[in-house]
């Protein structure tokens, strides 16, 4: 699906494309290059080999008709996209098959005719009407066309050969090397006798000398009038071709050819390289007196190709350029001819599939905007910059690289090759394909796709240019457990300073000023893990050009899902919901079954609701509360569900300690209860069930790579991903919203209470613990008093007294950790602040301001966010936590009853201090 968002031809290109991005390709430094076409090959052809491979979808239809002349790759490609426009497609060509160049131009080795009627076959399936048969200026006319259509594509190929210029060319048993091979194609062509001659140095020469041989040749010489180092050919064709018995005959041209009777005598001169001429190759220069000839039974001139537009002479006066294509807007692609559009070989004469493909996208995309709006605008310039070519780069970069030698493309022996015309290189297997896909550095910019200093230079734009001063690149820092910095890419906007100041409160990022660089670093100079970071990944959100990142897990949640040997079990927390639920337009009564429905399309075996975990974090942490308040234990008691808040603690006020919920977070709630309860009912090993996790928050990682959370290194919960990671992980894999079905779910922890869902909201762990609290000091339930407005809302600090019976409860409800510190740093000199529970979160307005969810793009989205979750509460059947059916039964058949001893030991912990030689869990991904 990615690689066709650009390409409708990727088996095609896969095999005959000259991949220039290989050469690009940063593993040169190390290696050699990624086998990158190699990879796309094997990916497309698993796809045609699926029962049903993908198809795009189609957009509804527009009523508009166009006329595409050419069903070549630019033609079809046109075509594809514009049939998932909507758009009503008929495609003209005047062979009988489609196809053009690579059906008639590509002998059957490269490029097999079904693996490219399979490619042809998705096109057709949209629609597209493809008409044989049909040439312009013969059986159809321009000008008719542009009145009967909406929109025409002029695509015709290349089809004229050069001449040689040479006597006795046009003999009989003298061929043109594109007609020689599309006569090939049509079973037509002569039987080529014993010698063959070919005369040219680029693919097409090459391709008619190995098709000579396979066709019955005795030998088959190639005349080419420079080195083998100036073949314009691809070098592996030249090395194969050497390989099967062509005869190399470099340093040579032909200057006529004779008849002798039954065969054909080439008359040619030796040369030798001059002066380079425009091309940039050294100029051929004949070499006095060393003539000689060569007898030949069938001669082939395959040295260059042209557009043939004289079709256009008595019909609408296209403009042409001076070698005789059609002149176009460079950008849109319009000719002069109002709804005629051209591209392809006719405008840049011979090239590429690739460049083909990418011109016939460019049209379709035109004709769209055309068609819809009425007029044409370029597609903007995107604004990019670079590290620069292979030479720019550092080599002692790379030095340290692993080397890992390329995949080899399996290949025919050359025996087998010549006896006919099966497929050559016969593909990747799946475990070549994933060695080779291995060796990608993945040196890209992670944040090249949502970059907002791109996208605000591309918006204005601007263009790059190379500064006169290069600032001295510096490695890359990973000082975190998975927060990563590059100092290279920062811009020194101040923006991640302010978050960690202003947003959070904790000040651990300052501005630094070396060796003549602005840049950000820790305020006290330590590595970031052993600051007063708290992990709250705020520093990231905030940073507009990817010099701050972290570390993502979807790759080994994506191989788990791949894994036929395991259970993924994936559980979402409550702010994300509201959040996917802004994201794909879905209401708060759709949010939750939407997001059941979008991790089982995912490919998630299992999918629970760990708001069900914050009922269960209620019952422990409201219990808990209740036992302080009863005994005389430690009071206030903080809340301990944010991993922000406790890393605080720990490293901060470890005095603290003691004030802590000794409760787990409904992360690790789940995660134990998942790997006990549902492990032992299921019957599932541990070794087969892998967990995951979907939240708000960076924090969690760290959280869920605690020691005391894994038992015999098994984690908890074996992955985290973020809000952000999981769209990214949607978007990755094409998964259209609109074919998610809603979805519950699953037993046995289905059911879910408005109070758990809450959780997602600054306030919300104290109203579902008071809900329950009240109901506990009373005996009675209280259905008027579900709602406690004094604590919701964005405000930093809410406070509430309730009493019950003859009780006062006095709560504080604090987010963020700047609007925490002066209350925080008073219970720790000792000072009785006037309450009894303390909920506190690291971000502003909760979870659902957590640095996993994507940034807020406006005022009041935070609030909009925050109000579904409430709207769902409001509509729940079960709103408190006490009340919810599944957690009842849990207690019953498994915990027995909360605080209990097995409660204790899976749904509690003990914190400690902060100790900066532990602190990168050993359960980490490495940063």
């Amino acid at each position: 699906r990615v690689i066709k968002d650009r390409n409708p031809f990727p088996s095609a290109c896969g095999r005959v494309c000259p991949h220039p991005c290989e050469a690009n390709c940063r593993r040169n430094l190390i290696d050699d290059s990624v086998g990158i076409n190699n990879v796309k090959r094997f990916v497309a052809d698993w796809d045609l080999g699926r029962d049903t491979p993908w198809r795009p979808k189609v957009a509804p239809a527009s009523g508009k008709r166009i006329a595409i002349v050419g069903a070549g790759p630019s033609g079809l490609t046109a075509a594809y996209y514009a049939a998932t426009a909507g758009h009503q497609v008929t495609v003209f060509d005047r062979q009988p098959k489609p196809g053009g160049m690579m059906r008639y131009g590509i002998p059957e080795y490269r490029l097999p005719k079904a693996q490219l009627d399979a490619e042809i076959a998705t096109i057709t399936s949209l629609g597209v009407q493809i008409v044989c048969g049909k040439s312009l200026g013969t059986h159809l006319r321009l000008e008719d066309l542009q009145h009967d259509f909406d929109a025409v594509y002029l695509a015709i190929g290349s089809w004229t050969p050069t001449s040689m210029n040479l006597q006795g060319e046009n003999s009989e048993g003298v061929w043109t090397g594109i007609r020689y091979l599309e006569r090939v194609a049509k079973g037509e062509d002569p039987e080529p006798g014993e010698v063959v001659v070919v005369v040219g140095g680029g693919n097409t020469a090459v391709d008619c000398a190995r098709t000579a041989l396979r066709r019955g040749a005795r030998r088959v010489i190639l005349l080419y009038r420079r080195t083998r180092e100036e073949m314009p050919a691809e070098p592996h064709e030249v090395s194969d071709a050497a390989a099967e018995g062509v005869e190399l005959h470099f340093l040579a041209a032909p200057t006529a050819i004779e008849r002798t009777g039954a065969g054909l005598s080439v008359k040619c001169l030796e040369m030798k390289l001059g002066e380079p001429d425009r091309s940039g190759r050294a100029r051929p220069v004949p070499v006095e007196g060393s003539e000689f000839s060569i007898e030949a039974s069938l001669v082939i001139g395959a040295i260059g190709q042209s557009t043939n537009t004289q079709f256009l002479f008595n019909d609408l006066p296209v403009k042409l350029n001076k070698w005789g294509d059609v002149k176009v807007n460079g950008s849109t692609l319009e000719t002069s001819e109002p709804k005629v559009f051209a591209g392809g070989d006719c405008v840049t004469g011979p090239a590429t599939v690739i460049e083909a493909v990418a011109a016939g996208r460019r049209a379709a995309r035109s004709m769209n905007q055309l068609l819809g709006r009425g007029y044409v605008r370029s597609e903007p310039a995107i604004y990019n910059c670079s590290r620069g070519s292979l030479e720019d780069l550092p080599r002692d970069e790379f030095e340290s690289r692993p080397r890992l030698t390329r995949q080899a493309m399996p290949s025919l022996p050359v025996a087998a090759r010549v006896a006919g015309f099966e497929e050559v290189e016969s593909g990747y297997s799946q475990a070549e394909a994933r060695a080779e896909a291995a060796r990608c550095l993945r040196c890209g910019c992670k944040a090249r796709f949502d970059c907002d200093l791109r996208a605000e230079a591309t918006k204005e734009e601007i263009s790059y240019i190379e500064p006169l001063h290069q600032r001295p690149r510096t490695p890359v820092v990973r000082d975190h457990p998975f927060i990563v910095r590059d100092h290279n890419k920062c811009i020194s906007c101040g923006r991640c300073v302010a978050a960690c100041a202003e947003i959070e409160g904790i000040g651990a990022l300052a501005y630094q000023f070396t060796s003549g660089v602005l840049g950000v670093g820790t305020a006290t100079g330590k590595p970031l893990i052993e600051t007063d970071c708290v992990s709250c990944g705020q520093c990231v959100a905030a940073c507009p050009c990817g010099a701050l990142d972290y570390v993502r897990e979807r790759p080994s949640v994506f191989a788990a899902i791949n894994d036929p040997t395991k259970v993924v079990v994936g559980f979402v927390a409550p702010a994300p919901r509201s959040v996917i639920a802004a994201e794909f337009g879905k209401s708060a009564e759709q949010a939750s079954p939407f997001v059941a429905g979008l991790m089982r399309a995912v490919g998630f075996d299992r999918v629970f609701d760990f708001s069900f975990a914050a009922d269960l974090t209620v019952m422990e942490e409201t219990t808990e509360f209740l036992n302080r308040v009863s005994a005389g234990g430690v009071m206030p008691q903080f809340t301990s569900c944010c991993p922000g808040w406790v890393n605080l603690v720990e490293k901060k006020f470890p005095e603290l300690i003691p004030h802590l919920s000794s409760c787990k977070s409904p992360q690790q709630m789940m995660g134990a209860t998942v790997k006990t309860h549902f492990a032992q009912t299921t019957g599932i090993s541990l070794d087969d069930l892998y967990v995951v996790s979907i939240v708000p928050c960076l924090a969690k990682k760290y959280e869920a790579a605690r020691p005391e959370f894994a038992t015999d290194g098994l984690r908890d919960v074996d992955a985290v991903l973020t809000t952000t990671e999981f769209i990214e992980m949607i978007k990755m894999i094409r998964l259209d919203p609109d074919d998610v079905l809603p979805d519950r779910f699953d037993d046995p922890y289905s059911h879910v209470s408005g109070a758990g869902v809450i959780f997602g909201a600054s306030g919300g762990v104290a109203e579902a613990a008071l809900r329950m609290a009240v109901e506990k000091l009373t005996g009675e339930r209280h259905r008027g008093q579900l709602e406690y407005n004094q604590v919701r809302g964005m405000a930093g600090v809410k406070e509430a007294t309730i009493t019950a019976a003859d009780t006062t409860v006095r709560v504080a409800v604090i987010s963020g950790l700047g609007n925490a510190l002066p209350l925080v740093e008073r219970v720790a000199a000792g000072e009785d602040v006037g309450y009894d529970l303390i909920e506190i979160m690291a971000c502003p307005g909760g979870c659902i301001d957590g640095a996993g969810n994507p940034a807020p793009a406006k005022v009041g989205e935070l609030r909009a966010r925050t109000q579904v979750l409430f709207d769902i509460d409001k509509g729940s059947k079960y709103r408190r936590s006490q009340e919810n059916p599944d957690v009842l039964r849990l207690y019953d058949e498994f915990y027995e009853s909360p605080n209990s001893a097995k409660a204790h030991q899976l749904l509690h912990t003990h914190y400690r201090p902060f100790d900066a030689a532990a602190s990168v869990p050993q359960t980490m991904p490495r940063n």
